[in-house]
């Protein structure tokens, strides 16, 4: 028990080491850069200036933390081997396995604070940084949120709007079908504008026309309300175009915005992938840790040692292209969405395994 919680507190220091000293170098460039190109001319304050990489530090842990877990596991091993402690604990009879389990632990704790980031940090603190930029910074009216398509429909109902005017968040000059179930129109709603209404939970009409039919399709009656109630019940901006990409929603928000647009719909198919995203991403960290056993820790050799962290390096970058490389052709339909998301993960730990299993039995 000693020897593991010796283990997990080198681990788990080395890899914070690490992370700290990435977001310090990456801060550090970003503003080198940005404070020649992008800051000057736009009259920005230092607390402005401040808030801006502050409201980024979270989405920029996230980037780096699985990159840095294998750096930190390099690190760690590399150390431990040298030092002979490696040696030492496989003489005494500890396998690779044995060895690993703290580790492992590191491993899961990185993994489980990643997924807290991303649920319940991440899109508060991503919306307040697209505010400085778009709004301070850039001084950038807010885009159109809305749909692409300009359609909503329910099983009933089909909504059509000309416009949608984000300030007053209405509905310019709408128009709503609904149709018997038989597929016959039931009503026709033609109205000025409409607004959503949150008491009610619906899209309601203003100065509306509504024209009736039956159901073999002749008029029965046209009349003049001020207010319709329609069932359209999707809120802004739940199946709206956001300014936020995926990462900044939660993973149940996504799932119910994904849900809530292929009713209406709306395109997702990159969001579906982004889902799945959410919950293969923060697995990184922990294959990274089996992936530093191996390759750190074979044989020992520190020419091997020289060798491993490269081979480190270039199956992180090959884990990194391969997602990025999956996610486009799941966004194209060519694989599934599930697919794209876990492919790299299953591909890395089963190599992962089978190499602690062949240095677990000294080949």
């Amino acid at each position: 028990m000693v020897i593991w919680r010796y283990l997990f507190f080198q681990f788990f220091k080395s890899i914070l080491a690490v992370l700290l000293f990435a977001l310090v170098l990456y801060f550090i460039l970003t503003y080198m850069e940005e404070s020649q190109h992008y800051f000057p001319g736009r009259h920005v304050t230092s607390k402005t200036i401040f808030l801006y990489y502050f409201w980024q530090l979270p989405s920029i842990t996230i980037l780096l933390l699985p990159f840095t877990v294998l750096i930190g596991g390099i690190v760690t091993n590399w150390i431990l081997a040298k030092n002979g402690e490696i040696a030492a604990l496989r003489a005494a009879g500890l396998s690779m396995v044995k060895i690993s389990i703290p580790l492992i632990c590191v491993g899961l704790f990185y993994s489980f604070a990643q997924f807290y980031l991303s649920e319940f940090v991440i899109p508060y603190t991503s919306t307040e940084y697209l505010k400085i930029k778009n709004n301070v910074i850039d001084r950038k009216k807010s885009d159109n949120i809305f749909s692409e398509s300009k359609w909503l429909r329910t099983p009933s109902t089909i909504l059509h709007y000309d416009e949608y005017e984000e300030e007053k968040q209405i509905l310019e000059k709408p128009e709503i079908f609904v149709f018997f179930t038989t597929g016959v129109a039931k009503k026709i709603v033609q109205a000025k504008f409409a607004h959503f209404d949150e008491n009610v939970g619906a899209w309601v009409f203003h100065y509306a026309l509504v024209t009736n039919f039956s159901e073999d399709s002749k008029v029965t009656n046209i009349e003049v309300k001020p207010l319709f109630v329609t069932d359209i019940d999707f809120a802004p901006p739940k199946v709206l175009k956001q300014n936020s990409e995926s990462g900044q929603l939660s993973y149940w928000k996504l799932k119910k915005l994904i849900k809530e647009a292929q009713i209406a719909g709306t395109n997702v198919s990159d969001r579906i992938v982004d889902l799945q995203l959410k919950l293969s991403g923060p697995f990184a960290s922990l294959l990274f840790v089996f992936l530093t056993l191996p390759f750190a820790l074979r044989k020992e050799r520190q020419e091997e040692n020289y060798i491993g962290i490269v081979l480190c390096l270039a199956v992180a970058l090959v884990y990194w292209f391969g997602n990025l490389s999956l996610r486009n052709l799941a966004i194209k339909g060519i694989i599934n969405p599930i697919v794209a998301a876990w492919f790299m993960n299953i591909f890395i730990g089963v190599l992962s395994f089978i190499l602690v299993r062949k240095l677990d039995k000294g080949q």
